[in-house]
């Protein structure tokens, strides 16, 4: 996976393309979440984000037309590998693993492995295709029916978590260990630019719900002085 850094750079890159190739749908976006009852409830506005990622690159990928440069696309690619990426490592290290004995946690482990896999696919088209200058037709089927095949897995992935792991979660995680997964899924510590997730978020929330993530950054925030 390529780092935080990398994400600044993709994201700006990715912008210019849009202005340059037309808007970018993005998914659920009309729909506010209206509040956070409990402190893992800041996930549904991270799975929002996620799907707007995927839902733009399959708008790239399916604006893309034979001989036009496959470089729209890897930038917006990239963009939703590495905030998937990292999103899914961060689960299973600070969230999943808080659930031992928990069938439906290691199915959400399982998932992240056959999410990468078809990402990978992704990855392999455009290996295969490195050497191209222009885009031909046949790459653009594979790309597009590679590119569906990772955003329904995710959308299958992002549903069965709600569903089934973060009601746990709210059961048998207090709310003191919420607020640390939380932090550590919206600040990466191990990053030069600590913020970037928060950056990427908020390029993806509506008014309201920025609003709404900031209130809950105060919050954790605010936990972790006490702490000290």
């Amino acid at each position: 996976m390529h780092g935080p850094r990398g994400l600044q750079e993709v994201c700006q890159e990715q912008r210019s393309a849009e202005k340059k190739y037309g808007s970018v749908r993005r998914s659920e976006v009309t729909t506010d979440i209206p509040t956070l009852e409990s402190p893992i409830d800041v996930m549904y506005l991270i799975h929002k984000a996620l799907r707007a990622e995927a839902a733009r690159v399959e708008m790239v990928v399916d604006q893309l037309e034979e001989g036009s440069s496959l470089h729209p696309f890897q930038q917006a690619f990239y963009g939703w590998v590495i905030a998937l990426g990292h999103h899914a490592a961060v689960e299973d290290t600070s969230m999943t693993a808080l659930l031992p004995d928990s069938p439906p946690a290691r199915e959400n482990e399982a998932a992240h492995r056959r999410l990468e896999e078809r990402l990978e696919d992704v990855q392999k088209c455009l290996h295969e295709e490195i050497g191209r200058t222009l885009l031909i037709a046949r790459t653009q089927r594979h790309l597009y029916g590679s590119v569906v095949r990772a955003q329904i897995a995710q959308d299958d992935h992002l549903e069965e978590e709600e569903a089934f792991v973060l009601p746990l979660i709210r059961q048998r995680i207090d709310e003191a260990q919420q607020l640390e997964m939380a932090r550590r899924l919206l600040v990466d510590e191990g990053a030069e630019a600590r913020r970037w997730i928060l950056e990427w978020l908020a390029g993806e929330l509506t008014p309201r719900e920025r609003e709404l993530l900031a209130g809950f950054t105060a919050r954790f925030k605010e936990a972790l002085t006490e702490s000290r």
